[in-house]
């Protein structure tokens, strides 16, 4: 973590008021930081990640009568979480003074890619299916404020701005093929709400994490933040 400091330093040190930080130093810091979330997604197991189980109702009128049926989603997964990237330069953010209080960056999530069986059953009878899902990227926003007084960036805000496009296809759902479109839909809307719920809770979790391994005490004069000044304090 000691390069991610020493890279930051070289943004810092022209960031004061009434000066300009070096974009290329935060982008490359911003990078670093973006590089670690990457190994934990997949050290910890999260790309792929196993998507929830889920199912979907529906029903048909056959002599008569009303019938209803199910469609369960199941052994599920998804790949691609893990190419989370900054897009834009990365800015810092400052007070009226001028004074360093955060940082935003512009991020991506690149292709992702899923798959879940699918159990669809309609007057006890039904196939299994497949349901294919592709996701084109999705616009991240990224925001951390400067804890002052332990000297680390926290993360505030990880935030999906806009979602790209979801296209699933299904295959093998033979006789029950006319309840295609609507499970079309139904998997669109849960996976644009996996995502988002998953960008903005597990991975800006594990942002957090990463910042908060990024000790910046040694930026302490630079950033307006005494860690030691501070733990005096409590110890009083």
């Amino acid at each position: 973590m000691l390069l991610m400091v020493i890279v930051l330093c070289a943004g810092l040190v022209t960031a004061a008021p009434g000066k300009q930080p070096k974009d290329d130093s935060l982008n490359h810091y911003m990078d670093l930081v973006m590089d670690n979330l990457q190994v934990m997604l997949v050290e910890n197991g999260l790309d792929p990640v196993a998507l929830p189980n889920t199912s979907m109702g529906f029903s048909d009128t056959v002599l008569g009568v009303e019938w209803h049926g199910e469609a369960k989603l199941y052994d599920g997964w998804m790949r691609g979480l893990a190419s989370i990237h900054r897009s834009a330069n990365a800015e810092f953010i400052k007070n009226s003074a001028g004074v360093i209080r955060g940082i935003l960056a512009s991020l991506s999530l690149g292709e992702m890619k899923g798959h879940y069986v699918c159990l669809a059953k309609f007057m006890d009878l039904g196939p299994v299916a497949d349901v294919f899902i592709d996701v084109r990227g999705s616009d991240v926003y990224f925001e951390a404020l400067l804890d002052t007084h332990q000297c680390k960036f926290r993360a505030e805000v990880l935030k999906v701005t806009k979602l790209g496009s979801i296209n699933v296809s299904i295959e093998g759902l033979s006789v029950l093929g006319w309840i295609v479109a609507s499970l079309m839909d139904f998997v669109m809307i849960f996976i644009g709400g996996f995502v988002s719920s998953f960008v903005e809770t597990v991975m800006k979790d594990m942002t957090d994490q990463v910042l908060d391994s990024i000790d910046l005490s040694l930026l302490g004069p630079v950033l307006g933040c005494d860690p030691a000044a501070a733990q005096l304090i409590q110890l009083h």
